[in-house]
């Protein structure tokens, strides 16, 4: 397991097999199943600050990630002719289909991460169509940079606020939140396992936590 905070994945840049890509400005992670779906990429100046999702699955070798720079198995090329989307969150189906589709990412572009590795996706969107009463957005589909701050609550009250993820670049999942500020720990930051968590509501600004408050400083947390 080699665990990296989403903060620093914000200065970490990305290389094409013929060049830099651009930078990461956000990540993009299901609340779901608590993996990394995107990567949000500022392309600067080449693409004229376009800006593109990238799937973790493209990256060559998380060895890399100590280092400031992913690795990604795709050209400047193929950025540059990838379907336009619109970074205005939620990202509908209907535009990750067409990523899908695009890129030939296997299985939804989640592989090896708790979604079937059967081979290459093929026509994305009939996968889509499968799923009967399907919503046009995905609700489970996070921005980093949008939940960052908000309020972490419990069954007892107000815990603190959310102020950072732990992302293991092994496989891209998403096995804690940081929050800070919580006033019933030792420790100014404590981070709480994914599993942990009951909700994530974007009209309040909340993330509810089955954690009580005597647990806060218990070993099954991370005091960092």
């Amino acid at each position: 397991m080699m665990l990296v905070y989403a903060h620093q994945l914000l200065k970490f840049t990305l290389s094409a097999s013929d060049g830099e890509i651009g930078s990461v400005k956000d990540v993009y992670f299901d609340d779901h199943n608590w993996t990394l779906r995107y990567f949000v990429v500022d392309t600067g100046n080449w693409l004229f600050q376009r800006k593109v999702l990238i799937s973790p699955v493209a990256v060559d070798g998380g060895q890399q990630v100590s280092q400031g720079k992913l690795p990604v198995k795709l050209s400047k090329e193929q950025v540059k002719d990838s379907p336009d989307i619109d970074m205005d969150m939620p990202v509908s189906r209907q535009q990750e289909s067409s990523l899908f589709d695009y890129y030939s990412w296997p299985s939804n572009g989640r592989a090896g991460m708790g979604y079937p590795t059967s081979g290459m996706l093929k026509g994305a969107s009939a996968f889509y169509n499968k799923i009967e009463n399907q919503a046009n957005f995905d609700p489970h589909l996070r921005s980093f940079r949008h939940v960052s701050q908000y309020e972490v609550h419990n069954e007892e009250g107000l815990v603190g606020r959310v102020k950072d993820l732990l992302i293991d670049t092994a496989d891209w999942s998403v096995p804690y939140l940081v929050l800070d500020g919580v006033f019933a720990s030792g420790s100014e930051h404590v981070a709480i396992p994914t599993d942990k968590i009951l909700s994530i509501d974007w009209d309040t600004y909340t993330v509810n936590v089955s954690v009580k408050n005597a647990e806060l400083s218990n070993d099954a947390l991370i005091n960092l």
